[in-house]
């Protein structure tokens, strides 16, 4: 066995033995990403989503085990480059890694800000010039991109020290808007009462980022829901926010609407951060195609190809109507059925002419839906919460769910792996958030503290 082998052996064997997975929403497992050969790794500081503050807490106080896990993914993959990709407004974050990166050889890249800014594709493109095919992995070009919150895990995985922990943002509609770190099972209802706890009388909480994530309206799921390894941010908003009704509109009126409504501006298509780096993915069709028009099957198909970023939904459709929700629907529709998308995935350079021009800067869209009042809140660390119980999922990262080794009864230490990956399967390791004995397990473990 080579040293370089021996060193990406080492480096990924701990990686899985830790449950590591991607933070930055997508939850992939990080010993299966990391196992490659690229010429380029790319740190994703970009926190993609406005409001969420997770990513810079991280960077800003671990940039020297930030950099140390970068190294280590470096060189287990063999790649020449490391680049480490901020907003150029994180100015002191930025001496911070100035400082961390000094004699490594890895860069530093300072992005305008802008969304989607943190999308890995976009990343990519901001750097390197390259794009991604429709539907392709940043590995096709030669690249790795790892969050930074993934790298910090990776840095502890180093150490042997299992990923128990989550740093979250809690903000919007609290009394007391905070980031803060929990166990991984930690009542989100919990969080936000630590950080003062709600301050209007029916709010609904975006699991994520405002963009992107997931509403939470019933009172009863707001309860229940955990703290995974992918949950970077809990924003509170009043029902019926212009948020709010847009992400609970059925599938039927959304049709009726993009019937009566689109007017087949281009709009969507032309804003699509994806279609401004070459993809040939045209969301106005999948909009006429969903209404009823013919061409269904040529056209809505490249709804796989959606990022669901919300661009052409959130900012750029002047009707109001849902082309990345009708994007999403189309995709689970498809996978449903097990139809898979046999169109190009060619790329087309010379859309990118326009994308400087067409980049969405943060404050509008912010303003656009309704949430610049909160930007200037910033949140601040305010520690870690120990709650007495946690109920953590078996299936919080891309692949199989995890197969629990405890029974009810079991007394388990904190970092003590109470979850392995079924044998032949995609998937990651759990381990117990806090020490305790297990009081029960179905699709989460659930320990109470001792």
């Amino acid at each position: 066995m080579s040293r370089q082998t021996k060193t990406n052996h080492d480096l990924i064997s701990r990686v899985r033995d830790a449950g590591v997975v991607g933070e930055g929403g997508a939850g992939f497992p990080a010993h299966v990403k990391y196992d490659t050969r690229v010429d380029t790794v790319i740190a994703n500081g970009c926190e993609c989503e406005p409001l969420l503050y997770s990513d810079q807490y991280i960077m800003d106080t671990f940039p020297e085990q930030i950099v140390r896990a970068m190294e280590a993914v470096m060189t287990s993959a063999g790649a020449s480059r490391g680049v480490i990709g901020i907003k150029g407004k994180y100015t002191g974050i930025g001496l911070k890694f100035e400082a961390a990166i000094a004699g490594t050889g890895i860069e530093l890249a300072r992005l305008d800000n802008f969304y989607p800014a943190g999308d890995e594709q976009i990343l990519i493109h901001e750097i390197t010039g390259k794009t991604v095919p429709p539907l392709g992995l940043p590995k096709d070009q030669g690249i790795v991109v790892a969050n930074v919150g993934s790298l910090y895990s990776v840095d502890n995985a180093m150490n042997q020290i299992p990923m128990t922990r989550k740093v979250v943002t809690v903000t919007g509609e609290v009394n007391r808007p905070s980031v803060i770190q929990v166990p991984l099972g930690t009542g989100i209802k919990e969080c936000i009462d630590q950080c003062g706890g709600f301050c209007v009388p029916d709010p609904v909480v975006v699991v994520g980022g405002p963009m992107m994530g997931r509403f939470l309206d019933d009172p009863a799921d707001i309860e229940k829901e955990v703290v995974t390894k992918t949950c970077g941010g809990l924003i509170v908003l009043p029902r019926g926010h212009y948020l709010h009704q847009a992400a609970t509109l059925l599938p039927e009126v959304m049709q009726k609407r993009a019937a009566t409504a689109c007017i087949q501006c281009r709009l969507c298509s032309e804003m699509c951060p994806r279609f401004l780096v070459g993809h040939v993915f045209e969301t106005h069709r999948v909009m006429r195609a969903f209404a009823g028009n013919t061409g269904f099957e040529i056209d809505a198909a490249q709804a796989m190809m959606c990022c669901e970023c919300g661009v052409c939904e959130l900012f750029a459709c002047p009707m109001g109507i849902s082309p990345r929700r009708v994007n999403a629907f189309l995709k689970n529709k498809f996978r449903q059925e097990k139809v898979e998308y046999e169109g190009p995935r060619k790329v087309a350079p010379g859309q990118s002419r326009f994308r400087e021009f067409r980049r969405v800067p943060t404050p509008r869209l912010a303003e656009k839906i309704g949430i610049s009042k909160y930007l200037d809140l910033h949140p601040e660390f305010i520690g870690e919460y120990q709650p007495a119980k946690v109920s953590i999922p078996l299936s919080q990262h891309i692949g199989a769910p995890s197969a629990p080794n405890v029974i009810p009864g079991d007394r388990v230490s904190r970092g003590q792996c109470i979850a392995d990956i079924p044998k032949g399967a995609l998937g990651a390791r759990i381990h117990a958030s806090i020490a305790g004995e297990v009081i029960a397990v179905d699709r989460s473990i659930t320990i109470k503290g001792i």
